[in-house]
């Protein structure tokens, strides 16, 4: 099995829960299969739109909430109320926040403003933290139920509070004895493997590091030995370095 085919089969549960959220009971394997690979694209055209905006702002592959911002912005993920011509020229025209007198009016229309340029963002947050999500959460049995105000939980619905966790966490466990983080490690589902010293053996190196480095050392010697080997080479030629010859009489 490739990267790609591992990658998609553990997004189809999701792909899933989530159209059975929205109140699909049943779709032809084909049509799964569609919606799992347009998941796919989008995912992949937001995180490379977050790289893309991260090496521009600030040079580097480190995203803030900035770039990842702009990158939801450009896969239409954020809608903003506005157009960029519209928001310049808003800005422009409306009364600046420096010629209100009054401190109360003039805090009262700041926090407006910022409810103006926030507006995508807080639709956003709705969503995430609204019952849309919340019924998807259900679904994949991740949700953990909040208890009512002075009621009291039994034992399981305790360790359910607890132990509430996503089909792969549970996939993990099932199939390992040994323990997920020790089975797994180093795989695409696991905890990255650490780092350790790999030993030559045969060899006088004690690591592929000090090898390399040798290797590097051998190379530049034998690249400043070169030019002066062919200085050599050619002045024999030329017969300019050759012992001089008695005369003849």
């Amino acid at each position: 099995m490739s990267t790609h085919d591992v990658y998609m089969a553990l997004l189809r549960p999701a792909v899933l829960d989530i159209l059975r959220a929205a109140g699909f009971n049943g779709a032809k394997p084909s049509v799964v299969d569609t919606v799992v690979d347009l998941t796919a694209r989008y995912l992949t055209l937001l995180a490379s739109r977050t790289a893309y905006n991260a090496y521009s702002n600030h040079n580097d592959l480190e995203p803030d909430i900035t770039d990842v911002r702009m990158a939801m912005q450009d896969c239409s993920l954020l809608v903003p109320s506005l157009t960029a011509a519209e928001e310049i020229w808003k800005e422009i025209l409306r009364k600046p926040l420096e010629a209100y007198n009054d401190p109360g009016a003039r805090a009262e229309e700041e926090r407006r403003r910022d409810r103006e340029d926030t507006a995508d963002v807080t639709t956003f947050i709705d969503w995430a933290t609204g019952k849309q999500n919340e019924e998807i959460m259900r679904i994949a049995g991740t949700l953990k139920r909040k208890p009512e105000p002075g009621a009291t939980l039994n034992d399981q619905e305790e360790r359910d509070k607890h132990e509430m966790e996503d089909y792969l966490t549970s996939l993990m466990k099932k199939h390992s004895k040994t323990g997920v983080d020790s089975r797994y490690q180093g795989t695409i589902i696991g905890k990255p493997a650490e780092l350790r010293t790999i030993k030559i053996e045969g060899g006088t190196e004690d690591s592929i590091e000090e090898w390399c480095r040798k290797v590097r050392e051998r190379a530049a010697k034998s690249a400043v030995a070169a030019p002066v080997a062919m200085d050599v080479d050619s002045v024999v030629e030329s017969g300019e370095g050759s012992p001089l010859t008695p005369m003849e009489s």
